[in-house]
């Protein structure tokens, strides 16, 4: 299965947090000799947004490079490879049986690991911009556009506009 899919919208929920927390405890053995640190990003991170119900994870690693045995861990754990899925620096997998997860792995403190803490910092601390972005990605989703590849595109200019913001607030 390609990495498209069909997406929906879904308002805020406290067990995101949870659901987060359950599955690092699953992985840190997983990665136990690799990882630097883990981090919940996206949507579901930041309170009050509105979310596909995707829990994002970030794993910082020493170096990108996912062995076979890892590899086969995330498989036995129902993740499958996404390779790249278009971002060169970061390994993807994602978990669609159960519970929704995405895993973004990059190199820890690389340009990946900063831009999206700085993108989830920035949207928990300036609630007007996070519910700018919310009300971008429904009406992305009211105008038709359901597939990811599609509507990750449509809010590609409103994440740049933001992230540029966000170094501005953060003075990068």
């Amino acid at each position: 299965m390609g990495i498209d899919e069909i997406i929906e919208l879904s308002s805020y929920q406290a067990e995101w947090k949870d659901i987060y927390e359950q599955e690092k405890r699953k992985l840190e053995p997983v990665f136990a000799e690799q990882a630097v640190e883990f981090a919940h990003i996206g949507s579901t991170s930041v309170e009050g947004m509105t979310a596909k119900p995707i829990v994002d994870i970030l794993i910082g690693l020493k170096e990108l490079h996912i062995d076979e045995q890892t590899d086969r861990q995330l498989v036995s754990m129902q993740y499958e490879s996404m390779g790249e899925a278009g971002v060169p620096g970061r390994m993807h997998y994602r978990k669609r049986i159960g519970q929704k997860i995405n895993l973004q792995i990059t190199e820890w403190d690389s340009a990946i690991w900063r831009d999206n803490l700085l993108f989830r910092d920035y949207l928990r601390t300036h609630p007007e911009q996070a519910n700018a972005y919310a009300q971008a990605k429904r009406s992305t989703l009211a105008n038709g556009i359901n597939t990811l590849l599609k509507y990750s595109d449509e809010k590609s200019g409103t994440i740049a506009e933001l992230l540029e913001k966000a170094r501005a607030w953060a003075k990068v």
